[in-house]
């Protein structure tokens, strides 16, 4: 099989990772590097598809989906970590397609054998996975600023179970139960987007108004700083596809 490896950000000056108790990129680039050896000594073919240099962000990640889509591999994985509040822990994985996701289960079972929380496989249109060929997946192995798994975190431990979720046996155990639900108030009136872009980017026909007011929380794209929330007015857009800056809001548990 042929995989396509993208070791997260680790392009200065433009793409680069979050800082927290250790920072994104040496992080990705350890785990990323060990896994690419441990699919070539299982007998796969590996393509790095961590660019070098470029010029933005956006051509970074343009040049990540192209070299794995101009080589042809089998399964794309993006391997990030996530930063929030330095509370918040735990693995989740990224995958838009039923295959991805499969992949994604498989993966995860593993990582969560090594004791982090399970975040689950979640369904967010990333570019590396809109816009790659083939299966993809982006992991986010767990967080740069969390004591709690930055104590447990091990780069051959972490690339091992990736590795294993990729092409080993996977058990039928059920996952454990997702973390606590959550509840996003929104403080102030503000604007639902279709993706994590600035507002001011995207055309205004996509932009819903969103009133004060309390809605479940789907994802938190911590990165970007932003959260996923269930919208209920599907004749205003599609549902469950909107993004609101956290700035204008804050998180409570749900009931």
């Amino acid at each position: 099989m042929k995989f396509g490896i993208d070791i997260g950000h680790n392009c200065p000056p433009h793409d680069t990772g979050a800082t927290g108790i250790k920072q994104e990129d040496t992080l990705t680039k350890a785990v990323g590097t060990q896994l690419i050896q441990k699919l070539k000594a299982a007998g796969h073919t590996v393509i790095d598809c961590t660019p070098t240099t470029a010029s933005s962000v956006n051509d970074s990640l343009r040049q990540r989906t192209n070299k794995a889509n101009t080589n042809n591999v089998n399964v794309f994985v993006s391997i990030h970590f996530n930063k929030f509040n330095a509370i918040a822990s735990g693995t989740e994985i990224f995958a838009i397609s039923n295959v991805s996701k499969g992949i994604a289960q498989s993966v995860l079972k593993e990582i969560l054998k090594l004791g982090f929380k399970n975040r689950g496989v979640k369904n967010t249109g990333f570019f590396v996975l809109k816009n790659t060929q083939m299966p993809a997946i982006l992991i986010e192995c767990c967080f740069c600023d969390a004591k709690v798994d930055m104590d447990r975190f091990d780069a051959e431990k972490m690339a091992e179970a990736i590795k294993d979720g990729l092409i080993g046996q996977s058990d039928e155990d059920d996952l454990p139960k997702p973390d606590k639900s959550y509840i996003l108030q929104i403080t102030k009136a503000t604007v639902l987007k279709p993706s994590t872009d600035q507002a001011s980017e995207l055309a205004q026909e996509s932009l819903v108004d969103i009133e004060p007011g309390n809605y479940p929380v789907l994802d938190v794209r911590f990165e970007e700083n932003h959260y996923w929330v269930k919208w209920p007015d599907k004749s205003k857009g599609n549902r469950n596809q909107h993004f609101v800056f956290a700035g204008h809001s804050k998180v409570i548990e749900k009931d």
